[in-house]
C-alpha cells in the first residue's frame, strides 16, 4: 500500500516578542511544534493556537507583552483560536500573577519548557478567574503584588535551560543571517537590571557546539551568524573557568561559507586585546561592536554597580579603533536613572559627542521591581526623563551624520534586505547589524533580491542610514 502522509496537528502561530536571544527560543518552538507535525501559520488569524513569547524585561516591553496576549485573545471570536499559550520572560516572572489576573490565558509555562513546547500546549483550560476589579492597571498590578514576593513563584523554578545544537530549529530570520546564542543568563550586579532573575546564572554552551551549529546553519545557506548572549565577552567562563570568546570566533572564523560573524552585547570593561587581535586578523568577523555603556557619569556609573568609570569607556573606545580603524560601534544608554542630576546628564550629552558612535539606542529609567535601583531614592520625573531622552536623540542623529561621511567615496559590500512598494531596496553593510541600525539604500542594483550581495559605493549619508550605488553584483 502506498504511504500515507500523517495528518497535520492543529495549526500553530507563534508571536514573539523581545530581543534575538528570544527569537533564537521562539525559532526552537517552532522547530519542535513542526518535528511534532503541527501546521504552522504565520498569520494568528488563521491559528487554532497561538503561542505568545513575551518579553518582561522593562515597563514598556511588560506593557507590549500584555497588550499582545490581549489581542491574541479576540482570535477567539474574529478567527479559530482555540487555545491561548503564553511563554517566555514575562511568564517565568510572573507565572502566578498572569494566571490569576489573565483568564484569557488557557496555559502557561516558563523558561525551561522551550523544548518542551508541544506537550504544553496540550494540558486543560487553566483555572478561570475573574480576573482583578477595579481601576487599576495590570502591569501596576503585577508590580505592586510582586515587591515582597519572591521573584519565582511556586510553580517555576530558576531558568536553567539552554539550547545546544541538536535542538530543531526553525529560523524567522530570513534564510541570509541567524542569531545564535553562545550563552545564557548573566551574573552581573547592574541595579537597573532584572534579567539575572529572570533568565538564571551565567551557562555557557560548549565551543564544539557552537562550531557544529554554525556548520549546520552554513549548510542551510546562512551566510552571516549574529552570536548573542547576555554578555558575550564572559562566554565560556563558567565552562572553562576563564573566558574563551577569542577562541571561539577563531573557530568560527574557518567555518566553511559563512561570510559575516557579527557580535553583539559586548561588557565594556571585558573587551580585551586578544579578541580584538583576533577580530582584526579575520575579514569575515564584522568590525562591528555593540557595546551597552549605559552612561558616562562615574555618578551614575557607580550607582549602576557597572564594572568601570568613564575613563574605561573612553580607553576602550580609542583601543577599538587603534585596533580596527574605521569600525562601527553601536552602544547603549539609560537616561533618568535615579539620582541623575542635569550635570550627570550633560555628562552623557559630552560623552555621545566626543566618542562620535555610528549608532546608539536610548531607554528611559524604568523602574523595577525587585532590582536594587527600584527603591532608591531620588527617582528621576517621568516628564523630565521624556525630555532628556528626546534631547539624546537629537544629538547622536547629528553625530552619526557626521560620523557616517567617513563612508562617502568607499566601496562596501552589502547584503539585500528587503524590496520596497516603491522598488527601493534596502541592505546592509557589515558596519550594519539586522533590525538595529540604520540601512544601505542601493540604487541601481536591477533585479534585486533579499540575500543578494553586491558592491556598492556610498554616495551620501541619509539621517541613520547610506546611500550607494551598485557597482558589481555577486
Amino acid at each position: 500500500m502506498p504511504k500515507t502522509t500523517p495528518k497535520p496537528n492543529k495549526t500553530v502561530a507563534v508571536i514573539s516578542l523581545g530581543c534575538p536571544k528570544n527569537t533564537v527560543d521562539s525559532e526552537v518552538m517552532l522547530g519542535k511544534l513542526a518535528q511534532d507535525n503541527y501546521a504552522l501559520v504565520k498569520d494568528p488569524s488563521e491559528a487554532e493556537v497561538i503561542i505568545v513569547n513575551t518579553c518582561g524585561f522593562i515597563e514598556a516591553s511588560k506593557k507590549e507583552s500584555i497588550d499582545t496576549i490581549l489581542a491574541a485573545a479576540k482570535y477567539r471570536k474574529s478567527g479559530n483560536l482555540k487555545s491561548l499559550v503564553v511563554g517566555g520572560c514575562l511568564a517565568h516572572r510572573y507565572g502566578d500573577e498572569l494566571r490569576k489576573e489573565l483568564p484569557e490565558i488557557d496555559i502557561l509555562f516558563g523558561l525551561n519548557d522551550v523544548e518542551n513546547v508541544v506537550n504544553q500546549i496540550s494540558p486543560p483550560r487553566l483555572q478561570d478567574s475573574k480576573g482583578k476589579q477595579g481601576g487599576e492597571s495590570l502591569i501596576d498590578h503585577l508590580n505592586r503584588k510582586q515587591n515582597n514576593a519572591p521573584l519565582l513563584p511556586n510553580s517555576l523554578s530558576e531558568a536553567t535551560y539552554v539550547y545546544d545544537a541538536s535542538s530543531p530549529r526553525l529560523l524567522s530570520t530570513p534564510g541570509h543571517f541567524a542569531y545564535v546564542k553562545i550563552s545564557e543568563g548573566c551574573d552581573l550586579p547592574c541595579t537597573f537590571c532584572i534579567i539575572p532573575k529572570i533568565r538564571g546564572h551565567h551557562r555557557s554552551r560548549s565551543l564544539e557546539d557552537i562550531e557544529q551549529e554554525a556548520k549546520q546553519l552554513a549548510a542551510q545557506g546562512v551566510k552571516e551568524l549574529c552570536l548573542v548572549a547576555q554578555d558575550s565577552t564572559w562566554y565560556g567562563s563558567d565552562r572553562y573557568g576563564k573566558p574563551r570568546i577569542a577562541e571561539l570566533l577563531s573557530r568560527l572564523a574557518k567555518v566553511k561559507d559563512i561570510e559575516w560573524i557579527r557580535l553583539h552585547y559586548l561588557y565594556p570593561s571585558r573587551v580585551t586585546d586578544e579578541m580584538l587581535d583576533v577580530m582584526a586578523a579575520n575579514p569575515n568577523i564584522c568590525p562591528y561592536f555593540d557595546v551597552p555603556l549605559q552612561h558616562a557619569s562615574n555618578k551614575i556609573l557607580k550607582s549602576m554597580q557597572r564594572i568601570g568609570d568613564r575613563a574605561l569607556l573612553e580607553k576602550l573606545i580609542q583601543r577599538i579603533r587603534a585596533k580596527i580603524p574605521n569600525a562601527s560601534i553601536r552602544s547603549t544608554f539609560i537616561v533618568g536613572f535615579p539620582g541623575e542630576t542635569d550635570e550627570d546628564f550633560q555628562e552623557l550629552i559630552e560623552f555621545l559627542k566626543s566618542s562620535k558612535m555610528d549608532y546608539v539606542g536610548f531607554f528611559s529609567y524604568s523602574q523595577e521591581e525587585n532590582t536594587p535601583a527600584g527603591v532608591m531614592e531620588n527617582q528621576v520625573p517621568e516628564k523630565v526623563k521624556q525630555a532628556r531622552l528626546a534631547e539624546a536623540y537629537k544629538v547622536q542623529e547629528e553625530v552619526a551624520a557626521q560620523s557616517h561621511q567617513r563612508w562617502v567615496g568607499q566601496k562596501l559590500m552589502a547584503v539585500v534586505e528587503t524590496i520596497e512598494e516603491n522598488g527601493e531596496v534596502q541592505g546592509r553593510t557589515k558596519y550594519q547589524a539586522p533590525e538595529v541600525d540604520g540601512v544601505v539604500l542601493i540604487e541601481g542594483l536591477k533585479n534585486a533580491r533579499p540575500g543578494q550581495w553586491a558592491e556598492v559605493e556610498i554616495t551620501h549619508g541619509l539621517e541613520q542610514d547610506l546611500v550607494g550605488k551598485a557597482i558589481l553584483n555577486s
